[in-house]
């Protein structure tokens, strides 16, 4: 398998991951490659005694004008409100940031809700934010932030409702590329002893397998999934190429070839046809 697939299979890590296991409302659909320094210096100034510096959230792509006349204008509304209309419109400013895939400003907003409603929901959303920043970080040491952002808002969602599968998955993956990544493993391995057929979980512990060059490992995960769920491709791509990487042409072609009939993402069929003309 060449060399510039196997760099796209380790990138896809954290971009599959995320869209397997958050809630379709909060992911956009933009490739990667678009989302790159997904936040905006020019945020309204934050508070003081926020947790996150507004200058933190620092990046090369600009608002375009329209979209900071809309944020420019939300900003005043948080400042003119009050109770209420004060949650509504900080509300509203964190999800606009999220439409515009500043997923690190809509974090810090969400943050600032949870702050004053402080309950389940809240501290979830502004972790799957962090989450999402975290995940298309292109800078490592703003990664690393941003994932620790959301372990403190899942951990606290986790407090209150240890039942939360999603955000122990989402959790566990922050931890991948720190000094801890056991963490994150012993984290998904917990949800599957609880769920074995959670598959964000097993997805995700397939990824980590294919890594760490555990390819037998792999094919176990992605086997799993496809066996309860023959319609999900993305296992079905992963366990293709974990056979290949096993030697075992023939199996991972058979498989590869399903794929290429139901996944008409052209990202997949570029790589499938890559792959497939060199175990042929």
């Amino acid at each position: 398998m060449n060399k510039s697939f196997i760099a796209i299979l380790i990138l896809a890590l954290g971009l599959v991951a995320l869209l397997y296991s958050l809630p379709k409302v909060v992911v956009g659909d933009k490739k990667k490659s678009d989302l790159k320094g997904a936040a905006n210096r020019d945020i309204p100034k934050a508070d003081s005694n926020s947790t996150v510096k507004a200058e933190d959230l620092n990046h090369t792509v600009k608002l375009t004008p329209e979209q900071q006349a809309t944020i420019t204008g939300l900003s005043k509304t948080i400042l003119n409100a009050k109770g209420s209309n004060k949650v509504k419109a900080i509300e509203a400013l964190s999800e606009q940031f999220a439409k515009y895939q500043r997923y690190d400003s809509a974090g810090y907003y969400a943050e600032k809700l949870s702050s004053i409603e402080p309950n389940e929901k809240n501290w979830l959303i502004a972790a799957n934010y962090y989450y999402q920043a975290f995940t298309y970080a292109v800078d490592n040491e703003k990664g690393l932030k941003m994932g620790e952002k959301a372990r403190e808002y899942y951990q606290k969602a986790l407090t209150n409702n240890p039942n939360q599968l999603f955000a122990k998955t989402n959790m566990a993956m922050t931890y991948v590329g720190t000094q801890t990544p056991m963490a994150g493993i012993m984290l998904l391995r917990e949800v599957v002893a609880e769920n074995p057929d959670f598959e964000p979980a097993v997805f995700n512990l397939g990824l980590l397998s294919m890594k760490s060059n555990q390819f037998a490992k792999a094919v176990e995960r992605f086997k799993h999934i496809v066996k309860n769920n023959p319609n999900n491709t993305k296992a079905a791509f992963y366990l293709g190429v974990s056979l290949v990487r096993l030697g075992r042409n023939d199996e991972a072609k058979k498989i590869l070839l399903q794929v290429k009939d139901k996944d008409k993402d052209e990202a997949v069929q570029a790589e499938l046809k890559s792959i497939l003309s060199e175990i042929n």
